[in-house]
């Protein structure tokens, strides 16, 4: 590297690095950034206060060249006039250039701004100068080789000092690129720090909830228990069995019932096209063909017993058509005496039904349902929280591991970009 600053050869660096090993805390990186970029731009300042003084004289050069070849008539009376018109043109384009970029004024030195205004300028003087030479090349080199040996060397050294200028500022870049990477990452240890310390305090918001749940938990465990272990509870668990076990007394009655009516289904059914029945009756009529355990009751007693007589004298009479009459006969004689037994049964199990079911209506269950809701949403709430708690720990674990990845980062960018080693201390 042309300058001080550039990077060292490995071994040289190791050796540096032993001898010089800092400690510092994360406050001061900072602080050491700006020394170094300070040293830094001092150093380019200085040298490349050096170089423009340099390139001040070789631009003055090029215009004393280009000025000697402007007086210098380059024999041109003796030239066919077709090439003498090519070399005067040629001629002319080279100096044009020349003075124009050559007379541009350059900016003083003070600042690394200035560092880069200057690049740009010696940057396009050297390019419009070069363009120039290249595109009058056999011109300059063959009608003014004198001259043209001169450009080339000044150029030269003015092209170098210019790509030294180029790498310098490419160097700062990679400094600002490497500081901004270091900041950044002091913003994000700093920041996972901050977010430790919530993560912990939303842990132990959690947690404490979560106790507060487990206590709720625990009291509608007790409240269903008490619930439960009082007499009304026993007894109305007592009286729902005697209601389920009424269920199966209610289908033996209903199979029963409806074997002796299928018994006589036929003439009943014809029964229905043949007869004269009011509305009600023959409502009636139809339930005692779909569902006769519906319709057994003391207050449709006679008109039940009417219809039977009525199917009884319509099949004695041959309106009500049946394979074999006197069978049909006997089994409606059957059914007749039954009604009363029939509806006898379905008024004890309606009573018996009853009578539970009022014992039932003591125990108010509303009361078990609510503290049984409430224990759902309690254990539900426990489990949102058991999650939470995991999801955080894992949280706060990748954030903790973060935190020496940072550190290990900025480490190793600082010791880039400083001749001093540097070890952060961790709090």
């Amino acid at each position: 590297m042309v300058f001080g600053w550039g990077k060292k050869k490995p071994e040289q660096q190791e050796a540096d690095i032993v001898a010089r090993e800092k400690q510092i805390t994360l406050n001061e990186i900072p602080d050491i950034i700006s020394e170094i970029r300070s040293i830094r731009e001092r150093t380019i300042i200085a040298e490349v206060k050096s170089f423009r003084n340099k390139i001040n004289l070789n631009r003055n050069t090029i215009q004393n060249i280009a000025t000697d070849l402007e007086s210098d008539s380059l024999n041109l009376d003796d030239m066919d006039t077709h090439l003498s018109r090519i070399v005067k043109r040629g001629k002319n384009d080279v100096i044009s250039v020349i003075k124009k970029e050559c007379n541009v004024t350059l900016p003083e030195i003070d600042s690394f701004e200035d560092v880069k205004a200057f690049n740009l300028i010696t940057s396009r003087l050297l390019k419009k100068v070069g363009d120039a030479l290249g595109r009058q090349s056999n011109v300059i080199h063959i009608f003014a080789k004198k001259y043209a040996k001169k450009l080339k060397s000044d150029l030269s050294i003015m092209t170098d000092g210019n790509d030294e200028i180029n790498t310098v500022i490419m160097n700062y870049s990679e400094l600002e690129d490497n500081a901004k990477q270091i900041l950044d990452n002091i913003s994000k240890r700093e920041a996972s720090a901050k977010s430790i310390i919530e993560l912990h305090q939303q842990q132990e918001k959690t947690e404490k909830n979560m106790q507060d749940i487990k206590s709720i938990i625990e009291d509608n465990i007790k409240n269903i228990k008490n619930i439960k272990d009082g007499k009304q509870y026993v007894e109305f668990l007592e009286n729902k069995k005697k209601i389920d076990s009424l269920s199966s007394e209610k289908s033996k009655i209903k199979n029963e019932i409806g074997l002796q009516f299928v018994k006589i289904s036929r003439p009943l059914n014809k029964y229905v096209y043949v007869s004269a029945l009011d509305k009600p009756q023959k409502i009636l009529l139809a339930g005692l063909i779909d569902n006769p355990y519906d319709v057994l009751t003391e207050t449709n007693k006679n008109d039940i017993a009417q219809i039977l007589e009525s199917v009884r004298k319509g099949i004695e009479s041959g309106s009500v058509s049946v394979k074999d009459v006197s069978k049909s006969i006997s089994q409606i004689d059957q059914t007749l005496p039954k009604l009363d037994n029939f509806i006898k049964q379905i008024i004890t199990y309606d009573k018996s039904k009853n009578d539970i079911e009022v014992k039932l209506s003591n125990f108010d269950d509303e009361q078990l349902r609510l503290e049984e809701s409430n224990l759902a949403r309690s254990q539900r709430d426990k489990l949102d929280a058991e999650s939470k708690i995991k999801l955080l720990d894992s949280e706060i674990t990748k954030t903790v591991e973060s935190i020496p990845r940072y550190i290990k980062s900025i480490e190793s960018i600082l010791n880039q970009i400083s001749a001093v080693q540097y070890k952060i201390k961790q709090s």
